[in-house]
């Protein structure tokens, strides 16, 4: 039995005609579950008809979430659905590139997917000799109808190619096609000139999918957009949910466009989700003060101290703020699972976590990055891509498709012995990677050439793949610390190694108890200029992931001016506020607020 407690406006969206819908959803507001009940809604009135239903959202989280819920609420009958819960890239790659990508891409074999690891990469690398350009950078956007060529910048953002390297550029990606490989961005673009050109593909699917939702609608980008664009010429009935001030991924040249144009098309059902189930009143203040947006909290109190603070911080005691925010995470009654200190970008972060921001080079970069991950209790799964890409440096003799295979579900033979290998290296220190908080190259490096050695035994032991002849010197120092561990901090010894550390992008869709949001002077500007420009809606991502309690780090040598901004947003000293976010909401004893906050991060101004 279904107990979810819909507001007025989740039924009106759950119960809509069957025409397509624009659904603006505040953070925290329940849309996957409004979402998953508009689904379950379409299938019951769908009964008996032919077409099946999709919904789409842009990361694996959200899927699983999606996945989940839907069968809680179905039951057993969910097996037998006409339903598809997948991400935008995982649609397009099963209902359009999987079984017909080979004819725009003039392949003999079924299209795969390459992630930028696979050594084989190399002979498609083009431009300066001392600095090349390889497949995996290279960005697509759309213009006017046509397709433009970005490279993007290891340092964040991108640059236009210029017309003679744009040449070279779709020389390689037109031999990489032949043989029938593809990077996320180019499969987009098989996609749509795919469809494009087989306007009976397009009409089949739209047919075969009648009615598409699409969760994180702001996400959707130029290529997406025109593949939408083209099921709803062919009959094919489009909802969008998404937020425009959560639009993240400029990157991927996805602005919020096309989910705030949508609403004003002939026939469009626009709606609204305003209430804020996930955050304090505090928190849901300061959001709409950054936006400038109308948010409701539906939650009022809350059993430990919270509220929105700033924390004023020393960039070079990084160490110390973590202490300093475990401290007052214990004494407030939480728990460091419950908690997190979120970046920017990864700059910091790596900053944050270790004492360079590149960790090696070749083979040892990749397997130093797993490392890293996996002591800081990282997400498993690029512990296992950055583990498997080291992997590619030193052994030869392995498919073009490693990378992918290596995540499939169903695996035999040799894939399998090598997958638990793999998996040996990440889960036993003394074997495999050893731990990061070996001093890098006294200590780390030396005992992973010597695991390194006894596991590439094993693996021809037990498989046909042989060990690369020059496989040691790809492991080599270069890059590494010359005196420090790879993390700054000894995850042997200090009690706060646990607390989770990461992106703003890394965190989007979640909500946690208690978030820091670590920034530095241009990230803090950017969040209180508001969400016009992508760097504001960054920061706001990062406020809205809490639940109870947030905190702003900020340089000590912030000035009062910003001080005063963030004080007329909504934020309270850490030092001096003594109360929660409300009076009325939460009273906290003084006796919860860490009497060495200043002492560790520096005195406030």
């Amino acid at each position: 039995m279904d107990e979810f407690d819909a507001t007025p406006e989740q039924q009106a969206i759950i119960n809509a005609d069957l025409k397509p819908l624009s659904v603006v959803a505040c953070p925290g507001s329940g849309k996957t579950a409004t979402a998953v009940r508009r689904l379950a809604e379409l299938r019951n009135r769908m009964t008996g008809t032919r077409g099946n239903i999709a919904l789409l959202s842009y990361s694996n989280v959200a899927v699983d979430t999606f996945r989940t819920e839907y069968q809680q609420l179905r039951g057993r009958d969910s097996t037998s659905d006409k339903v598809v819960i997948q991400t935008v890239d995982s649609f397009i790659t099963m209902f359009v590139l999987r079984p017909h990508g080979s004819r725009i891409m003039k392949a003999s074999r079924t299209p795969f997917l390459v992630l930028g690891g696979e050594s084989f990469l190399s002979n498609y690398r083009f431009g300066d000799d001392k600095k090349p350009i390889g497949i995996e950078d290279i960005a697509l956007d759309r213009e006017n109808g046509k397709t433009i060529l970005y490279r993007k910048h290891r340092s964040g953002g991108s640059s236009r190619l210029d017309d003679e390297t744009a040449e070279l550029a779709r020389s390689k990606i037109g031999a990489l096609a032949k043989v029938g490989g593809y990077t996320h961005a180019l499969g987009r673009a098989y996609a749509l000139a795919l469809l494009k050109k087989e306007p009976r593909l397009t009409a089949a699917l739209a047919r075969k999918f009648p009615q598409i939702l699409v969760d994180e609608a702001q996400d959707i980008g130029t290529f997406e957009g025109e593949i939408l664009d083209m099921l709803i010429a062919a009959g094919a009935v489009v909802s969008l949910i998404g937020d425009v001030h959560q639009s993240i991924y400029g990157f991927n040249f996805a602005t919020g466009t096309y989910l705030r144009d949508f609403s004003s098309r002939a026939g469009v059902l626009s709606h609204t989700l305003t209430q804020n189930r996930r955050s304090l009143p505090c928190v849901v203040s300061v959001a709409n003060s950054l936006a400038l947006t109308a948010a409701q909290p539906y939650r009022t109190t809350a059993s430990r101290l919270s509220g929105a603070y700033y924390w004023c911080y020393d960039i070079e005691q990084l160490p110390l703020l973590v202490s300093a925010w475990g401290s007052a995470l214990c004494s407030s009654g939480y728990q460091l699972n419950e908690a997190s200190i979120l970046c920017r970008g990864a700059s910091l972060l790596s900053r944050l976590c270790s004492e360079t921001v590149e960790m090696g080079q070749s083979a040892v970069k990749h397997f130093a990055e797993a490392a890293t991950m996996r002591d800081q209790g990282g997400d498993i799964a690029k512990v296992l891509d950055h583990c498997a890409k080291g992997v590619l440096q030193v052994v030869q003799g392995l498919p073009v498709t490693f990378l992918q295979d290596l995540k499939g579900m169903r695996m035999h033979g040799q894939m399998q012995s090598i997958r638990r290998l793999i998996w040996m290296l990440i889960k036993a220190p003394d074997k495999g990677l050893p731990r990061a908080s070996l001093l890098a190259k006294s200590q780390w490096l030396p005992q992973l050439k010597s695991n390194l050695a006894g596991w590439l035994d094993q693996l021809e032991q037990q498989t046909s793949l042989k060990r690369v002849p020059t496989w040691a010197a790809r492991v080599k120092s270069t890059k590494l610390s010359a005196t420090g561990p790879l993390l700054a901090r000894d995850l042997d010894t200090n009690e706060w190694a646990g607390l989770r550390c990461g992106t703003v992008h890394s965190a989007k869709g979640e909500g946690i108890t208690a978030v820091m949001y670590l920034t530095t002077k241009k990230d803090l500007e950017s969040m209180l200029a508001g969400t016009s420009s992508e760097e504001g809606r960054i920061g706001f991502v990062a406020v809205t992931r809490a639940r109870d309690l947030l905190v702003i780090a900020i340089p000590k040598d912030t000035t009062d001016t910003t001080i005063r901004a963030l004080v007329d947003n909504g934020f309270s000293d850490w030092d001096t506020t003594k109360s929660g976010c409300t009076p009325s909401a939460v009273t906290t004893n003084e006796a919860q607020m860490p009497s060495t906050v200043s002492t560790l991060v520096g005195e406030t101004n």
